[in-house]
């Protein structure tokens, strides 16, 4: 066949053959990265739609292993080790599985990161499996939803996945508390460091994470003694004496900071601390 007969060939081929109509893929990717403590957390995953379909018992059968969304295995991946569902679990990436139950279900962390689905599966390289009970939730996920919930200061949190009206909560503990605890042992309790800024450091963190409060009150009031002027190391310490009941001397301390905060013409302090000494003078009177 010659060249100008191909060409008449192509040519002559109707336009609707070659017309095409893309679609969104129904169950899109979706990736999130999050900072819990020290340890970075990233997942990626897809999310199936319901689509007027009954998810758990029937799409997504009771008693079987899920990929716990669509296409590729859900991935997550941990720089540092970290607590999950109780369980120490070493840093690096992770395939997230499920196995859905009516009363319980069963989350899996596996080795393998690299499958599609659940097609290959292992059960030899799992992690670890932890069981959590499944919740009724208020509203209807239209879209399988994998996020991080529930944040509490001592830097846990929830890995949530809901979908239809079911939420799993597994949770999740960062181990930053035992680096800080190690850095406080050593420079504030050993090493006895006088620092201002070290030792108002380690008081706030034993007062915000409810550890030995006599212990957080020394160190602030001798941060105040390094750093007469600072009116924030005035507040911990009134702050730490309040929660201990010793309501005379949180006065004292809230005093104190509010001569600074005039001093320093910083109008709402002085107007929160004003209102503090009226709390503390009912709660001493009582």
């Amino acid at each position: 066949m010659g060249m100008k007969t191909f060409i008449l060939i192509v040519f002559l081929i109707p336009s609707f053959m070659m017309a095409q109509i893309d679609l969104p893929p129904a169950s899109p990717d979706a990736s999130w990265n999050h900072q819990l403590g020290f340890t970075q957390i990233d997942l990626s995953y897809s999310r199936p739609q319901m689509r007027g379909r009954k998810i758990f018992g029937a799409l997504v059968p009771y008693d079987v292993l899920w990929r716990t969304g669509a296409g590729e295995s859900t991935r997550i991946k941990f720089s540092e080790d970290i607590v999950f569902g109780g369980k120490l679990v070493k840093k690096g990436q992770y395939g997230l599985y499920s196995i859905p139950g009516k009363e319980e279900w069963i989350i899996i962390l596996n080795q393998d990161a690299t499958l599609h689905g659940d097609f290959g599966y292992d059960e030899k390289k799992d992690v670890l499996r932890v069981k959590v009970k499944p919740t009724n939730s208020p509203t209807t996920n239209e879209s399988f939803t994998i996020e991080l919930t529930d944040f509490k200061p001592d830097y846990s949190a929830s890995l949530e996945m809901k979908w239809e009206n079911t939420s799993i909560k597994v949770p999740i503990m960062s181990t930053a508390d035992d680096r800080i605890m190690a850095q406080i042992q050593e420079n504030l309790i050993v090493k006895k460091v006088e620092n201002a800024g070290l030792l108002n450091k380690g008081a706030q963190y034993y007062f915000f994470n409810k550890k030995d409060l006599n212990q957080a009150l020394e160190w602030s009031i001798t941060s105040e003694t390094l750093s007469v002027d600072n009116i924030n190391y005035s507040v911990l310490t009134a702050n730490i004496l309040e929660r201990l009941k010793r309501y005379p001397e949180a006065i004292e301390s809230a005093q104190k900071a509010l001569e600074l905060a005039r001093k320093k013409d910083m109008t709402d302090d002085v107007k929160n601390l004003e209102e503090k000494i009226k709390d503390l003078k009912i709660k001493k009177s009582k």
